[in-house]
């Protein structure tokens, strides 16, 4: 399904990197440099979220926000506050006036995709799981049987989606709820309480679906960003199962799956019966599964190798009671039944990483060697040499405008404009690698908030002259690379 996403912000810089995020994974966007614009387009079109710049000329973010929060037809629309702000008294401002989440520039391309999918899918998921639910419940409140059967396959159709989205784990969802299920029974459970058991062993990864495909299906070792995002997904998981209040145990294993008896979990740290009962089945049923399939990174694991792991895993990582329970299901399964039983034909061969051309690693030599930090650029620009050269040319063909406008606000004492367009250049300068001219920006957008106008006099003009010797580098670096 594609998306509608509007983007603004006053920085054309700013908005071709959304605009260039977005539109890779097949969203509709819209940009503007401005939120009059943005409030007539409301009027007649619904987007899916609104990405809005904190600091603009005119309307500001805040008041954007108050106003699309006033209006019956847009008050539900998600916004996400974007801004080179680091202080979180901002962050905590945007949050209580509505806004859904808040980024940070320069956009760091896959933090960005898993917050504007998390907070799209997640009202999405809030909105359809409640409503189809609270249908179910009004239309078939006789039909018991009937209404948990729709309910069950409801869910189960929700994990086809969730597992689909990693290609080496399809079907995981479903063993580690029927393996959760098995435990539970040995466990003295209920049968009521074991079915419990079941569907949250089936939505424990929900929260996966706002991680972006290419950090759930990456081949190769997770990055500290990347893993970072990967373990947002116990709380997502949580935050769109928790408004089914038909199934309110649902949550339950989402949220706590990945907790250690040990305290060394995520993402509570919850140590020992602490954790619910629940989800330290499901911790087992998963950490089993994980060792018993086909991955990117291993094969299925012998039985021997998975009985001692479990054995060194309880009291750490497992609850010990629920660790034995499975260990003696193995020592059971002399066929090895319980595990994946995918054709290993079918499994997708390691995707390869590819390499910088001669000419790209040209353009980073030359960069680095002009004071450049163009391994940052790069981060910023989704690792694309080019899209990070686009990048590069349109800083250097906007050089002039900025400096007229920063030099025009400073020409006439217009402090607040002053402190938005050296906030726009710094946040443009850091997502091209240029450190010295972002830290400088970033020192004189402070002393506009304080009013501290001497202080901007004295650094302007080396501010300026930073500005135009970083654009003259940038165009040589490519003009020798015959990228200008």
């Amino acid at each position: 399904m594609s998306y509608f996403a509007v983007v603004v912000d006053d920085d054309s810089s700013n908005l071709k990197a959304a605009e260039k995020i977005l539109s890779s994974q097949g969203y509709r966007v819209q940009c503007f440099t401005g939120a009059a614009e943005m409030l007539e387009l409301v009027k007649n079109e619904m987007p899916d979220i609104i990405l809005l710049d904190l600091h603009m000329p005119d309307i500001d973010g805040f008041e954007a926000l108050r106003r699309l929060k006033n209006e019956s037809f847009s008050i539900n629309i998600p916004v996400i506050f974007i801004t080179a702000d680091d202080d979180s008294e901002t962050e905590t401002m945007a949050l209580a006036a509505g806004a859904m989440d808040f980024v940070k520039k320069p956009f760091s391309p896959s933090v960005f995709l898993m917050r504007v999918q998390n907070t799209i899918k997640l009202i999405r998921l809030q909105n359809d799981l409640q409503n189809e639910v609270s249908r179910m419940t009004r239309e078939i409140i006789r039909e018991h049987e009937k209404n948990e059967r729709l309910s069950l396959q409801i869910v189960q159709t929700l994990t086809g989606t969730i597992d689909a989205k990693d290609s080496y784990t399809r079907g995981h969802s479903t063993r580690v709820a029927d393996y959760s299920r098995k435990i539970a029974k040995r466990a003295g459970y209920s049968e009521r309480a074991q079915e419990e058991v079941y569907m949250m062993g089936l939505l424990h990864d929900v929260g996966k679906i706002g991680i972006p495909d290419g950090v759930i299906n990456k081949t190769s070792r997770l990055n500290d960003e990347e893993y970072a995002l990967i373990k947002t997904h116990p709380k997502v998981g949580f935050e769109i199962l928790k408004s089914i209040t038909e199934m309110p145990k649902l949550s339950v294993g989402a949220r706590w799956h990945h907790e250690r008896y040990d305290g060394m979990g995520y993402p509570d740290n919850l140590s020992g019966n602490d954790i619910p009962e629940e989800a330290r089945i499901i911790a087992v049923a998963d950490a089993y599964d994980a060792m018993s399939s086909r991955r990117s990174y291993h094969d299925v694991f012998s039985q021997d190798y998975i009985r001692n792991e479990l054995e060194k895993g309880k009291g750490g990582q497992f609850d010990p009671r629920f660790a034995d329970i499975m260990i003696a299901m193995i020592n059971e399964d002399k066929n090895y039944d319980l595990r994946e039983q995918t054709d290993p034909s079918t499994v997708k061969s390691r995707i390869t990483e590819e390499k910088m051309t001669d000419s790209s690693d040209t353009i980073i030599q030359l960069l680095t060697d002009a004071g450049m930090n163009p391994s940052m650029g790069m981060k910023y620009c989704m690792n694309d040499i080019e899209f990070y050269t686009e990048m590069l040319n349109d800083f250097v063909s906007g050089t002039n405008d900025r400096k007229e406008s920063l030099d025009h606000s400073l020409a006439n004492a217009d402090i607040n404009n002053y402190r938005i367009a050296v906030h726009a250049l710094k946040s443009a300068a850091k997502t091209i690698g240029a450190d010295k001219l972002s830290s400088l920006s970033a020192e004189l957008e402070t002393a506009a908030k304080n009013n501290d106008f001497a202080r901007i006099e004295l650094d302007h003009h080396e501010l300026i002259d930073i500005l135009t010797s970083t654009a003259e580098g940038i165009r040589t670096a490519l003009s020798k690379a015959g990228a200008y």
